[in-house]
């Protein structure tokens, strides 16, 4: 076979995902794009993963690959790698703890995409929930929105990690987490509790988020509108 190059994995890459591919050329695409996967050239590896995240085999096989390219040397190739598993939602829980452990990249955007990925993941990526709260003293507004959104889909089960954090030395930390805290829990009484504890908090901030975040929680729902009246004809 031709020696991989950038030029021919573009190649591949747009006859995967612009042509319909028979099973035996899919085995193959699977085979070729798996052996690019250890290709000495940073840019094959990340266009291999564009291809595998796309490719139409089990979703079981493609995350095991993908899972491959999570511990790439290149910073890109290992967000694109987390970006792809995020595109498979639950079916990427085998790569579960390895998205924890890239919670701690040495790269935001490889910790971030990670976020992301295991917050498609919902309430089955608990475990994951105290690195991401650690994760809400991230100084991008980017990373930290995108932590807090996999946390709420995280749910209920996020919540003692979160009661936890509000304990935190960092007042930046604590003010998030009493944030979330009742936007994931408003009826819980033990998050009632710990809100209105914060409310004697040291930081001015977190006194702040913790009132804004028990008037959230006070407020009632709005009642709903009646339905509307049919309008009698007017011959009746």
């Amino acid at each position: 076979m031709e020696q991989l190059t950038p030029q021919l994995m573009h190649k591949l890459v747009f006859t995967i995902l612009m042509h319909g591919l028979n099973d035996s050329q899919i085995h193959l695409a699977h085979k070729v794009l798996s052996d690019a996967m250890a290709h000495g050239n940073p840019q094959v590896r990340e266009l291999a993963v564009v291809a595998l995240a796309d490719l139409p085999v089990s979703a079981n096989k493609r995350v095991q690959s993908l899972l491959l390219a999570l511990a790439d040397d290149s910073a890109r190739v290992r967000r694109r790698s987390a970006r792809a598993l995020g595109d498979q939602a639950t079916a990427a829980l085998p790569a579960l703890h390895q998205l924890i452990r890239g919670l701690k990249d040495a790269d935001a955007s490889v910790r971030r995409d990670c976020a992301g990925a295991l917050g498609r993941m919902g309430p089955l990526a608990h475990p994951a929930a105290p690195a991401l709260i650690a994760m809400l003293g991230e100084p991008e507004n980017r990373t930290r929105a995108i932590v807090a959104v996999a946390l709420k889909r995280i749910g209920a089960a996020a919540v003692e990690p979160l009661l936890a954090g509000v304990q935190s030395p960092s007042p930046e930390l604590r003010g998030h987490c009493a944030t979330l805290l009742a936007k994931i829990a408003p009826d819980n009484l033990a998050v009632m509790a710990v809100l209105k504890s914060v409310l004697t908090d040291e930081d001015a901030e977190v006194r702040a988020r913790a009132d804004a975040a028990l008037q959230f929680v006070m407020t009632p729902p709005p009642m709903p509108m009646p339905p509307a009246r049919q309008t009698l004809n007017a011959n009746v």
